[in-house]
């Protein structure tokens, strides 16, 4: 049976909550950190973006719409559970490997989850109940496919999933949930690789993007972002290669 809420935003929901200035890292303990790469975070709220991170307008509004939220109530962020990720099936939902637990199973899905163009106004949402994990965590890869209630992809569309990794220095672009915040873009590229993970030195991630797809210039996912690690004088943020979930995945 299909679970779905739209809920207009006008009180502290999740979707309706934009804490975007002021939030802390909601639960995710130190594998994803605050991590601003350099002196400022460049992310744009989505459709507030006007193209100067490298990506077109038209690719983030056409890339956003199957990228959101995941938390442990449709009406709460008190838990402290909060990340990000993508629909790449009508009814699967793929985000972190460290996002997901054995209570993740009655958690939400929340889709539109972003402020108007020019506004703090919150969009209203549509929420979709986690019904099962269908994969978490296997061969210790860090990602993570679960399904939700009826099939929201129908309705907002779907990520296509690369058959394998981006070359160095390919413009890549992250759209998520940073800091429980109404959704963002960054972008930038990728630096390096290493093990499962690919890293990327220019591209601001906060507490709550765990579980991001990182998108190619085709708008396919090429990785799922996992990690802080950059810093005001360096260092990179980094995510696991789709290299290394497809082979581990028996979905993908």
């Amino acid at each position: 049976m299909k679970t779905v809420f739209a809920i207009a935003c006008t009180s502290l929901l999740i979707g309706c909550m934009d804490p975007a200035e002021d939030a802390d890292d909601l639960g995710l303990g130190e594998t994803e950190q605050h991590t601003i790469c350099g002196a400022t975070d460049d992310s744009q709220f989505v459709n507030d973006y006007n193209g100067t991170l490298g990506p077109t307008t038209t690719f983030v509004q056409t890339h956003k719409k199957n990228k959101a939220a995941l938390a442990s109530s449709a009406t709460s962020t008190s838990s402290g559970k909060y990340c990000s990720g993508s629909l790449i099936a009508t009814d699967l939902f793929l985000t972190a490997g460290h996002c997901v637990d054995s209570t993740t199973i009655g958690d939400y899905v929340s889709l539109n989850y972003e402020r108007a163009a020019g506004s703090t106004t919150l969009l209203t949402q549509s929420h979709y109940q986690v019904t099962a994990i269908v994969e978490d965590d296997v061969g210790g890869v860090d990602y993570a496919i679960v399904r939700v209630s009826g099939s929201p992809g129908a309705t907002w569309g779907v990520s296509a999933v690369a058959a394998g990794d981006p070359a160095t220095g390919a413009a890549i672009t992250i759209i998520g949930h940073p800091n429980a915040a109404a959704k963002k873009i960054e972008a930038g590229t990728v630096a390096s690789y290493s093990g499962n993970y690919m890293r990327y030195g220019n591209v601001d991630t906060l507490g709550g993007s765990s579980g991001s797809g990182v998108l190619d210039s085709s708008g396919q996912i090429v990785g799922v972002h996992t990690n802080g690690g950059c810093t005001a004088t360096g260092g990179t943020n980094s995510g696991i290669r789709i290299s290394r979930i497809r082979a581990v995945s028996s979905v993908l």
